[in-house]
């Protein structure tokens, strides 16, 4: 399970350094190895291991072909998200530019464990959610666990 926030930066290269608190979160026979890069939902990138992605893509297969919905959120969920991607030994990955255009990210992100997966987001757009969103937590609790 992911969890955290950690501030980072993507170079000019386009690598992001994954924190090795997340990467330890991993065993690698279970969910293999590497990450799937996504579009995230709110302006964020989604990256999921091996196992999680497939668990994603099993969900996406089970709605109905029929609905245009799920055709289309198929269609450019699949087609935006990278192949494999692994980390080199510095822990990085490479963000394909077409992820990092979608998310609006720049050089400064946070990355954010979110139990069964990763977000990134550029900075000011997390500062950004954060403000808006904080005080409600306890009245999104109360509403969500009732």
């Amino acid at each position: 399970m992911f969890t955290g926030k950690h501030h980072h930066t993507i170079d000019d290269n386009n690598r992001l350094a994954i924190p090795s608190s997340i990467r330890k979160c991993i065993d690698e026979k279970v969910e293999g190895k590497g990450f799937f890069v996504t579009p995230g939902l709110d302006g964020c990138l989604a990256i999921y291991s091996p196992l999680q992605f497939e668990e994603v893509a099993n969900k996406l297969k089970q709605l109905k072909f029929t609905n245009q919905k799920a055709r289309v959120f198929q269609r450019l969920f699949f087609s935006k998200s990278s192949g494999l991607v692994t980390c080199d030994k510095q822990g990085r990955i490479i963000v394909p530019q077409n992820l990092k255009e979608h998310a609006g990210l720049e050089k400064e992100v946070v990355i954010v464990g979110v139990m069964d997966k990763i977000e990134v987001w550029d900075l000011e757009q997390w500062n950004q959610f954060e403000t808006e969103h904080e005080g409600n937590f306890e009245k999104d609790a109360e509403d969500l666990f009732q």
